[in-house]
């Protein structure tokens, strides 16, 4: 009789996930290089030009699953705001992607365009979530250049993603 007692406790403690649970788990890390910048129309002559705020920059991103699943090369397109001087061509941008418990990496499982979460408390940087598929989102990374730079140590945040959007390129696995 009392063997139900101890089939029902991991469950009481917490130790069991409800059906349908949607806690988020790690799929894997897409890291994207940005493109060089298009100058302004006015500067087309001057190499040393960047794209103004808000304009879009090509990049080339690839997505490592964290466990089962294929590599695979996307094409996108960024968009950002806030820019502290010109974003450098060729930045490094990484972001750990998060989807439902149980969310198996498939094939172009990131195409679609993601647009940073309008919910984000100020001060913080906003997760970008999937527009098409929002249980898919990306959390941006530190900068693998500062090494273990503390908070007050690591340069200001150049510039805040609000937009980028992945086309598949290909898939290899």
């Amino acid at each position: 009789m009392r063997w139900w007692l101890i089939a029902l406790i991991p469950l009481c403690a917490g130790f069991g996930a409800p059906l349908g649970s949607t806690l988020p788990t790690e799929l894997g890390v897409l890291t994207c290089t940005l493109g060089r910048a298009a100058p302004p129309a006015s500067a087309a002559t001057e190499p040393d030009q960047v794209a103004p705020d808000g304009q879009g920059r090509d990049m080339l991103c690839t997505f490592k699953p964290a466990k089962n699943g294929p590599e695979e090369t996307y094409a996108g397109m960024l968009h950002s705001i806030s820019a502290v001087g010109p974003v450098p061509d060729n930045v490094a941008l990484m972001w750990v992607v998060r989807a439902p418990v149980g969310s198996v990496p498939v094939p172009g499982l990131l195409e679609q365009r993601f647009s940073a979460d309008q919910t984000t408390p100020a001060g913080q940087t906003a997760p970008l979530v999937g527009e098409e598929n929002g249980a898919i989102t990306l959390y941006a990374t530190s900068d693998p250049a500062e090494g273990s730079a503390t908070k007050e140590r690591r340069p200001p945040q150049r510039f805040a993603v609000i937009a980028i959007e992945l086309r598949l390129r290909s898939s290899i696995g």
